[in-house]
């Protein structure tokens, strides 16, 4: 899978799952809730912190859209940043406290608007994956693109991966399931391997339950991206219902973290595990007192622990030829521990 960069933030098969605390439009409008949301992003462990563009005029038929917030119209119009200087603002936080600026155009309009403020990539929610003359608008601006699938069939996915790559865009592809919250039966996390071997690009998860344990287990699966909105309570943003609060979030993060280092393929033993085997294994033992000179049989010896001696495994058929039979080289008193040196 080839590697994609959005600013300073890598996003690889072998690198660290990226993770990105979706804003939105939490901040209700108000530029100081919108820079505490950055704030707390990062200090949440957060990589990227992602917000939303909306421009009505250009991306719905007025009042035409319902949302579970209410109207789509009212809801932006007390809660969108739609202007460049606001998110030039938004963006130029991020760079002084050291957290990665990502937006979601919801328009092709949108888009110039945020290529004008000088974003390093685009995440592009899951409403405006068919509008493939977006996609494409998109590509031609020659920066990352990080798309989510919700509401998609895997042709939709197709075609849409398709336009990408004949403007040889550089994508990664997020499995979603578009609910609010979304049911866990419904979450078919599967998917994220599926799309990365059908697409062989980068893939990830943009998760829309209300809890941290599908985000965690998606890294399981191989995902290396995870969206997850997040919120300030006190805020009482559009997005709410589905959002974490900040300790959710460092919680969700801290499972990722310690997840991720988990998922090697080694199958060797560790000097932690060392000190245990010791112990837990077997040793070949003598089950009585056995003279010197007595040969050695299934019926003066057992496998005990620990396993500081000659393995167990010589008192199977596989390996016994190489003991039983053999001689005592010494006085054994029962319960001793044998060692090679004891055999002759």
């Amino acid at each position: 899978m080839k590697e994609i960069k959005i600013g300073k933030i890598s996003i690889s098969e072998n690198g660290p799952t990226v993770i990105i605390a979706e804003a939105a439009c939490e901040h209700r409008g108000n530029m100081d809730s919108a820079k505490r949301l950055i704030r707390s992003a990062k200090d949440s462990g957060a990589d990227i912190v992602k917000f939303q563009l909306h421009l009505p005029e250009f991306e719905m038929v007025p009042g035409a859209v319902k949302f579970w917030a209410g109207s789509m119209d009212d809801v932006l119009r007390e809660v969108n940043f739609e202007k460049y200087e606001q998110h030039k603002e938004l963006k130029e936080y991020c760079e002084k406290i050291g957290i990665q600026y990502l937006c979601t155009p919801f328009c092709s309009k949108a888009a110039d608007v945020l290529e004008k403020v000088g974003v390093d990539g685009f995440k592009i929610g899951s409403g405006e994956l068919t509008n493939l003359s977006m996609m494409r608008h998109l590509a031609r601006k020659k920066r990352p693109i990080i798309i989510s699938t919700g509401m998609s069939t895997i042709e939709e996915i197709a075609e849409t991966v398709k336009v990408l790559k004949e403007e040889k865009a550089e994508f990664a592809i997020l499995h979603c399931v578009s609910e609010y919250p979304a049911k866990y039966e419904h979450l078919n996390l599967g998917m994220i391997r599926i799309l990365k071997e059908k697409f062989g690009v980068i893939t990830g998860f943009s998760d829309h339950t209300n809890e941290i344990y599908s985000a965690i287990s998606a890294v399981a699966l191989g995902a290396k991206i995870i969206e997850k909105h997040f919120t300030i309570r006190d805020f009482h943003g559009p997005d709410d219902l589905v959002s974490l609060a900040p300790e959710q979030f460092k919680q969700m993060v801290d499972g990722i973290r310690k997840i991720e280092v988990s998922l090697g393929t080694e199958r060797k033993v560790s000097k932690e595990e060392q000190v245990v085997r010791d112990w837990a294994f077997h040793s070949v033992v003598a089950f009585c007192d056995i003279k010197q000179g007595e040969e050695f049989t299934l019926e003066n010896l057992i496998p005990k622990r620990p396993g500081s001696g000659i393995e167990a495994k010589y008192l199977d058929q596989i390996y016994s030829a190489k003991l039983l039979g053999r001689k005592a080289k010494r006085d054994l008193a029962k319960d001793t521990i044998l060692q090679w040196e004891d055999v002759i």
